[in-house]
């Protein structure tokens, strides 16, 4: 798992939970409609995209916790059963029950998927830290702009997240990690400027900041 990773799986998380809310919302007008054709259409649409997420479950790539691919599984089928059994005679509260399975699902799946991405994120960013820590004691020039390039694009990574709004993290918090990605981000171009006679207090503290803040997100997951 590296940055690009974590970008790529939270990015895909809100994109499913905001399709799922968008065909809640589809659902519930079909369920006051009497337009065969919408409601078929919307049918459907929700099904098709009951039956993507059931394929993206089974991925090899997929982190999601095997419990929570086993609901999302029986929910594809569930919807697929009933979309294709009920069509368009189904009633409004059928079409009302697909609509709150998507809610519920949505809200879940940011929760779970904000809760799986703090673990990983610790972890990165603990591996950014020691990196560090250790490319410097093996005097390994190589290695030790490698790891300060990936923390640095952690940190980037972690900025734009704070900006962007895809965190429930409280506004306080958000503008603390991004004032800390400004000071990781000038002090990271002080070291790269001086390797041949790094400050070790500037090291010390991009080190510092990586553990405790891995620290506190294991400790908040």
């Amino acid at each position: 798992m590296n940055v690009s990773d974590i970008e790529l799986q939270l990015d895909g998380a809100v994109e499913e939970a905001s399709l799922l809310q968008e065909y809640a919302e589809y659902l519930e007008t079909a369920a006051n409609s009497n337009n065969s054709e919408y409601k078929i259409l919307v049918l459907d649409d929700n099904m098709k995209m009951w039956v993507s997420i059931g394929a993206a479950t089974k991925e090899k790539n997929n982190n999601m916790p095997q419990q929570i691919k086993d609901n999302l599984l029986k929910l594809s089928k569930y919807v697929e059963q009933v979309t294709l059994s009920k069509g368009a005679d189904m009633t409004s509260d059928y079409f009302r029950s697909l609509a709150s399975i998507n809610r519920q699902i949505s809200e879940g799946l940011m929760e779970s998927v904000n809760s799986n991405m703090a673990q990983q994120e610790a972890y990165y960013m603990a591996k950014c830290g020691l990196d560090l820590s250790q490319a410097y004691k093996a005097k390994d020039d190589k290695a030790f702009v490698a790891a300060l390039d990936a923390n640095q694009k952690l940190w980037v990574m972690i900025k734009t997240l704070m900006k962007t709004g895809k965190t429930k993290l409280p506004q306080e918090t958000r503008n603390n990690l991004i004032k800390l990605a400004d000071y990781v981000a000038g002090n990271t171009i002080k070291i790269g400027q001086s390797l041949g006679n790094v400050n070790k207090d500037l090291l010390t503290s991009l080190v510092n900041i990586d553990r405790h803040i891995s620290e506190g997100l294991i400790g908040h997951r």
